[in-house]
């Protein structure tokens, strides 16, 4: 083969493999988009508390999205997306300190996930602690779910040390009072709940 045609071949050749690589390159390019990437703020929070969510790297084509744990840890959430980006907020349930895994994913099936550290719940307060039976106990409490529109207070003790009790609950505050029934000396649970099923406990002493 003469030279200058072998050269013509070999030029072909590799304009071949250059366009080849280039279309295969461009039909990967899809698969390179940068994963969803999700934050929380503030990353650490108490039960009741809200917690704004922002995710940038979702699909542009997503139109829906929601926020989602394994966990009890979302009392409720809202979630929107537009051009790849996501908003939302969530408020933290009525579970145990710790870590929990929070996910948000957008209708095309595309998600990013991140951990939210739970670091306290719902607590009360008792004054007096200690009394004698007649007693009036006032119970302040914070904490609880924002939700929440009724509450009651009750012993984990037996015998039941409450003698007749009225609560209500404002927003995340609860305050109450309670009156010590004819019970023995000793210590007595005294346990507010919220209609959210949410809880905290305190001990008044009988004396």
């Amino acid at each position: 083969m003469p030279r200058l045609l072998r050269d013509s071949v070999k030029f072909v050749l590799a304009a071949v493999l250059v366009y080849i690589l280039a279309a295969s390159a461009g039909s990967l390019l899809p698969n390179l988009q940068a994963q969803p990437v999700l934050t929380l703020s503030p990353g650490s929070a108490r039960v009741g508390s809200d917690v704004s969510v922002s995710g940038t790297g979702f699909l542009p084509t997503d139109t829906t999205c929601t926020i989602s744990s394994s966990s009890a840890v979302i009392a409720s959430s809202a979630c929107v997306t537009q051009g790849g980006t996501l908003s939302g907020s969530f408020t933290v349930g009525n579970v145990a300190s710790g870590d929990y895994v929070i996910e948000a994913t957008g209708d095309q099936g595309d998600s990013a996930q991140t951990v939210l550290d739970v670091s306290g719940g719902a607590e009360i307060h008792l004054s007096p602690t200690t009394g004698a039976p007649g007693t009036d106990i006032v119970v302040q409490g914070s904490g609880f779910l924002p939700a929440d529109t009724s509450c009651s207070i009750s012993s984990l003790s037996s015998p039941n040390p409450i003698l007749s009790s009225a609560c209500i609950v404002q927003g995340t505050v609860v305050t109450g009072s309670f009156m010590i029934g004819n019970v023995p000396a000793g210590d007595y649970v005294i346990q507010v709940t919220a209609n959210q099923g949410d809880s905290a406990q305190a001990l008044v002493e009988v004396g």
